[in-house]
């Protein structure tokens, strides 16, 4: 069906590319009436972290595999009839001397233009996800996504944002750390964490705890396989203190065969666990929820903003 009649009958196809740490996510949606309803999802672990964090610039090598990652999209694109795209970059485009020449390279072989944004602007996206899957009325909520390169927290207020700030501290960030080290740089972040939000917040006057990114939807995937838990959606402090015991015992190879887990998430899972355990530990809180949006899903709603729904998310 032509591009137009799809817009006529109010089917418009879009994408939303999210570009981050450790991988490339994309999305694609369906406009139907007033809802938007997922038909395709697309991920490759791209870790361009790996080389930002290390050395300060995407290898040749990397920036290779991604351009190539982006021309796949864009066949893929084609074949499902998109008419619009938009395309975000995060935390290692942002750090790298030289992502603006691979954006560059991108623009050039597929069209699609990346725009490279602040921890600020990538948590305020995030929130137009949550706030259309999560009923933040008359709510004091405290928001976390944690990525590959950074961290962000946002505190809302009766569906309002009231701060956000953004931590200089991700899974594939800390992948270079020993575990004492490891252990200690998490103890720092928490600190200047809990700083940030006594500024605004009574601690207990977080009525919600909501996690978003990759690894948090994946522990909720966990707390299903290793707990034998009904739903995904959320996970107890009890549970998170059981999750973050067992995977500090299991090798990089168990965590593949036991949890189920991809190559480029086993050894991430480790630091996004401690993040979120020791995270609600000093707040004291007891259950945190997991909704299955994050950036390519605030991304695809800030592209047509009066849709009232988001349909077809899968875990």
């Amino acid at each position: 069906m032509p591009n137009y009649i799809h817009r006529v009958l109010n089917l418009e196809t879009i994408a939303a590319i999210d570009l981050g740490s450790n991988a490339l996510r994309a999305i694609i949606a369906r406009r139907v009436g007033k809802n938007l309803e997922v038909i395709k999802n697309f991920r490759e672990p791209l870790r361009l972290g790996e080389d930002v964090f290390n050395t300060g610039v995407i290898s040749d090598h990397k920036m290779t595999l991604t351009e190539e990652a982006f021309i796949k999209l864009f066949h893929i694109f084609t074949e499902y009839n998109v008419t619009s795209i938009r395309a975000m970059a995060t935390s290692a485009m942002r750090d790298s001397k030289n992502g603006p020449l691979l954006a560059r390279r991108i623009a050039q072989s597929t069209g699609i233009e990346i725009e490279t944004i602040k921890g600020n602007e990538e948590a305020q996206v995030i929130f137009t996800a949550v706030k259309n899957q999560v009923n933040l009325k008359k709510k004091t909520a405290l928001l976390m996504d944690i990525g590959g390169g950074s961290t962000e927290l946002i505190l809302v207020k009766n569906n309002q944002i009231l701060a956000i700030e953004s931590f200089n501290v991700g899974t594939v960030r800390l992948l270079k750390l020993e575990q004492e080290a490891l252990e200690k740089e998490i103890v720092f972040q928490m600190d200047k964490m809990i700083t940030f939000i006594k500024r605004y917040f009574k601690l207990k006057e977080i009525d919600l705890f909501i996690g978003t990114g990759g690894n948090l939807r994946r522990i909720g995937k966990i707390r299903k396989k290793m707990l034998g838990k009904s739903t995904s959606e959320i996970a107890m402090f009890d549970e998170i203190h059981h999750m973050e015991e067992a995977i500090l015992s299991m090798s990089y190879v168990e965590r593949i065969r036991r949890l189920e887990l991809d190559q480029n998430r086993a050894d991430v899972i480790l630091p996004a666990v401690m993040l979120t355990h020791h995270l609600m530990e000093k707040l004291k809180l007891n259950k945190i929820h997991l909704p299955r949006v994050g950036l390519k899903e605030g991304i695809v709603l800030s592209m047509i903003p009066d849709v009232s729904n988001l349909m077809g998310l899968k875990d």
